[in-house]
């Protein structure tokens, strides 16, 4: 078996450096608590994707902290998806001729180590890049908590909608905070969703703090060349529904201040149903497809 090098990011989708999502400032950020750093090295919405002509291949992870404990990858062979559980070695045997593989990362537990391998002789070329880039900046619902497969994410599942290249800076327990968004912006896209809020309630920061914090993302999302969506917070089975209206409330008061980002509201898409979470507050697999679904019907005809 020959291995194929994945020391560059040119196998790597939704990456900065190869196997790594964030940027340095953004993991500068995502540095204030160990949780937050597990959740911040997650390879969430990361891809590795090739063509090759390889009749055999073998691929296996070697894990560190997660941040919930689904060790899940998914494979798609030529549009055939395969969902494999922990390290591997996982091994594939595949009819012959030209075949497009997409490998879905693990995205809520740090990767430390990726190992590909295909047979000898085999030819492995990159895969065509998708035209247009979707950024996705947010909480742990954006960053896919907890559905069982990274395919299953609601960034995944969009990108795939859309036929976007998926870039996720998603953060579980993260804030309203203009620095994650004006970060992720410095990317570069063509579309970025931002979705926070919930932790902000949670977290009761003080309403004009958040009030601030929110104007600012305003402000940088009108500043944003290509079409930018925030998401007013889906329901949440675990708070009180007046804190939590006084949250959205903000973001839709900044929101007529600043309309330059297409508002969505979470509580119009999502229905407020136990048995779309996972525990009251995080979709699961069933729940994260309602949101990709409706989501999808918001984002596309915008832009055609």
């Amino acid at each position: 078996m020959q291995k194929i090098a994945l020391d560059s990011l040119a196998f790597f989708r939704g990456c900065v450096t190869p196997g790594c999502r964030m940027s340095e400032a953004l993991l500068n950020f995502y540095n204030d608590c160990e949780a937050r750093v597990v959740r911040a090295k997650a390879a969430s919405g990361v891809q590795i994707a090739f063509v090759t002509d390889a009749v055999e291949m073998e691929y296996s992870v070697a894990f560190g902290a997660p941040a919930r404990r689904i060790y899940t990858s998914d494979i798609t062979i030529n549009g055939e998806n395969t969902t494999v559980e922990g390290e591997g070695p996982h091994k594939f045997t595949m009819a012959p001729g030209e075949k497009n593989i997409v490998i879905q990362l693990p995205h809520l537990v740090v990767i430390n180590e990726i190992s590909l391998a295909v047979n000898d002789g085999a030819v492995v070329k990159e895969a065509p890049r998708r035209a247009k880039k979707l950024l996705f900046c947010g909480d742990s619902i954006l960053q896919g908590m907890t559905c069982t497969a990274p395919g299953k994410a609601v960034g995944a599942l969009l990108a795939e909608k859309l036929g976007m290249e998926l870039h996720n800076t998603s953060v579980g327990g993260a804030e309203m905070r203009f620095e994650a968004v004006e970060a992720t912006l410095a990317l570069g896209g063509d579309v970025i969703v931002v979705g926070f809020g919930i932790n902000d309630t949670f977290h009761k920061v003080p309403y004009e703090l958040f009030r601030e914090r929110t104007a600012k993302v305003f402000q940088l999302l009108a500043g944003f060349a290509g079409k930018a969506f925030i998401v007013v917070p889906i329901p949440n089975m675990k708070v009180d529904n007046a804190l939590y209206e006084s949250y959205c409330n903000i973001i839709r008061e900044e929101h007529k201040k600043n309309p330059a980002a297409v508002l969505v509201e979470g509580s119009s898409f999502y229905p407020a149903r136990d048995e779309l979470f996972v525990d009251g507050t995080h979709p699961n697999d069933e729940g994260m497809k309602i949101y990709a679904d409706n989501l999808e019907k918001i984002i596309a005809p915008a832009l055609n």
